[in-house]
């Protein structure tokens, strides 16, 4: 990033959005658009003015945070707009603090030591970079964590994005105002503001050609995603046949002939309940976690389906899962042909033969980001659901 940085119209009026009453901030839309830049300039602003207070910019992946968020954005930024003087930590995990007490630390959501050390912490600032890839498991988690007490600063969580499928929790909590999780209207919509930032916004900042070389060349979903700041299903979307009519209120659900469960172990652990029904094969609800235990996430599930389904109903887990499997009612190691269980699903939604209800709200965050990279491998990025979802099918 360019030391020298002129505020745009757009970063004005994102500055005036951070300014205001609102708790949550949504900055989404095209790349190189300076949503990050206005966040890490408020979490320097916040930690100038305020001594002793503590900020956290965090993404999934803490190697990638350490790249865009600490070496390429806020050490540059703290050159030019640090008020305060100030001492950079190199080590892991990166933080600068402040001669006057405050500190900004740099975190990631990818590995679980890492994060309890990270969530040991109190914050008056918990800035989400590229929500797309992280859980809304992980954000709730994390949000538990905006609890520091500074006289006069009022805590504030920021997030950003280069906006994915409608599905995605952002999109429900931000432009649709309900709980991503019940679907229920927000009783504060007023707390949840967001703002459409794209390439043409930060033009002056920008490459002459970028905007029109680089970005116009992309493929139409890359480009209406990447340069127009749209939500689109991805570029190389893994369940093409997947159509926005199969998702039904749960209330319209036949009565199954059987049930099968899926599960995925890791830091965000997640679970598919399926429901069949002639050829037709039905999700009935998902449930997640993150950074829980296994006996804990069992009893979850448990609280949850005991009811439902019968009390032998088999529960597929991630084969990689070890020991973890005994801690599983009815635990058995799912078939890991990751290849043959999304030929399948991908069938039944070509034939009509699949369904998801409403209550499904993790795998319908994630199954139009689901796609392949340039050399068909499966990006796992933000992928537990669709995990979970294959194995129980």
């Amino acid at each position: 990033m360019s030391n020298i940085y002129k505020i745009t119209t757009r970063q004005a009026q994102a500055i005036s959005l951070i300014k205001s009453k609102a708790l949550h901030i949504l900055l989404f839309g095209g790349a190189r658009s300076s949503k990050t830049v206005a966040f890490l300039m408020a979490e320097i602003y916040r930690a100038n003015r305020y001594p002793g207070s503590r900020h956290l910019a965090a993404r999934w992946r803490y190697s990638h945070a350490k790249t865009s968020l600490w070496h390429e954005s806020l050490k540059p930024l703290l050159t030019t707009h640090s008020e305060d003087t100030y001492q950079l930590y190199e080590s892991d995990p990166v933080h600068v603090e402040f001669s006057n007490g405050s500190e900004i630390w740099i975190g990631g959501f990818d590995d679980k030591e890492r994060v309890e050390k990270m969530l040991g912490h109190e914050y008056a600032t918990i800035y989400f970079n590229e929500v797309s890839q992280i859980g809304y498991e992980a954000v709730t988690l994390g949000m538990s964590r905006l609890a520091q007490t500074i006289p006069g600063l009022t805590n504030k969580a920021y997030y950003d994005c280069n906006p994915p499928s409608p599905l995605h929790w952002a999109h429900k909590l931000f432009i649709e105002k309900v709980d991503p999780v019940s679907g229920d209207r927000l009783k504060q919509p007023d707390l949840y503001r967001h703002l459409r930032m794209n390439p043409f916004d930060n033009e002056a900042n920008l490459p002459e050609n970028y905007i029109r070389d680089i970005l116009g060349a992309l493929p139409d979903r890359a480009r209406r995603r990447m340069r127009d700041g749209e939500w689109v299903r991805a570029e190389g979307m893994i369940y093409e046949h997947f159509r926005d009519d199969m998702v039904i209120p749960y209330d319209e659900l036949p009565a199954m002939e059987y049930y099968s469960v899926g599960l995925d172990f890791g830091l965000n652990m997640a679970a598919c309940l399926w429901g069949w029904c002639g050829e037709s094969l039905y999700l009935v609800d998902d449930h997640g976690a993150y950074n829980a235990t296994t006996s804990t996430f069992n009893s979850q599930i448990n609280a949850l389906w005991n009811e439902l389904i019968p009390r032998n109903v088999a529960r597929y887990c991630d084969p990689s899962g070890g020991e973890r499997l005994q801690e599983i009612t009815n635990g058995e190691p799912a078939n890991n042909a990751v290849d043959d269980g999304i030929d399948f699903l991908n069938t039944k939604m070509e034939h009509g033969e699949f369904y998801v209800t409403e209550r499904a709200t993790g795998f319908l965050s994630e199954v139009q980001n689901y796609k392949r990279d340039e050399k068909e491998r499966v990006v796992k990025i933000d992928d537990h659901y669709m995990d979970a979802g294959r194995y129980g099918a």
